[in-house]
């Protein structure tokens, strides 16, 4: 559905929030977002976006109930944020949801560790400038260092990571899936304490906390599963 950014500079970024405060005469709507709120709202809509790709995976690859249940959760719960997320993108008058970048969310993994889109090729190594602002000046300043700072890399999911999801089944994908998710769900949850002290909207830090109680309950609720499963 939705596509992988990333973190851009607060240079490039404030282009689009200045270009919509201009548009807009109500100036306590312009005040509203910062620089961090709207980075944070682009990189967590893909980051969600990654976790209802890796749910739809369950229904084909086990019968755990757990998992199955967990499924249902994470999609309504994803879907319903990146909504949110996708209104909060409009009401700050910056590039929406239809708008964002070209990379799946495992690619940005990839491409933060310097191993470009392996199996496409169309990506590799020191392109991730280039490729990152093709056709989208959402990008500009973007760099690793800013998508890092953001998004720790070893919390992102890889092309590798997400193939051996796809071709694991029954014990072994339900170990996999709770390790995977878990490590995903401990990104959101780094990301969102990551802007609570800079961020200027209260929608966005009231989604912050949201993330992390919801996302933190998640995690203990898998780590325990994982114990019960002898992982």
């Amino acid at each position: 559905m939705l596509c992988a950014t990333g973190a851009a500079s607060t240079a490039g970024f404030a282009g689009y929030v200045t270009a919509g405060t201009q548009e807009n005469e109500n100036e306590d709507e312009d005040t509203e977002f910062n620089v961090v709120d709207i980075m944070f709202v682009r990189m967590m809509i893909p980051h969600h976006e990654g976790a209802i790709q890796m749910a739809e995976l369950i229904p084909e690859r086990t019968d755990r109930e757990e998992l199955l249940d967990l499924r249902t959760e994470i999609i309504e719960e994803q879907e319903a944020e990146i909504d949110l997320m996708c209104e909060l993108l409009n009401d700050a008058n910056v590039a929406g949801c239809d708008e964002v970048g070209s990379m799946m969310p495992h690619e940005m993994g990839e491409i933060m560790r310097g191993g470009g889109m392996h199996d496409n090729g169309e990506m590799h190594g020191d392109d991730m400038g280039d490729g990152m602002q093709d056709g989208d000046d959402m990008s500009d300043g973007m760099g690793p260092d800013e998508m890092e700072e953001m998004m720790p890399r070893e919390h992102m999911m890889t092309h590798d990571d997400r193939r051996e999801l796809r071709r694991a089944e029954n014990e072994e994908f339900d170990c996999l899936f709770a390790e995977h998710m878990i490590r995903h769900h401990e990104g959101a949850v780094a990301m969102s304490e990551h802007v609570l002290d800079e961020v200027e909207s209260e929608r966005v830090s009231d989604l912050a906390d949201d993330i992390i109680d919801a996302q933190q309950e998640e995690i203990e609720l898998m780590e325990e599963w994982r114990d019960d499963w002898d992982c």
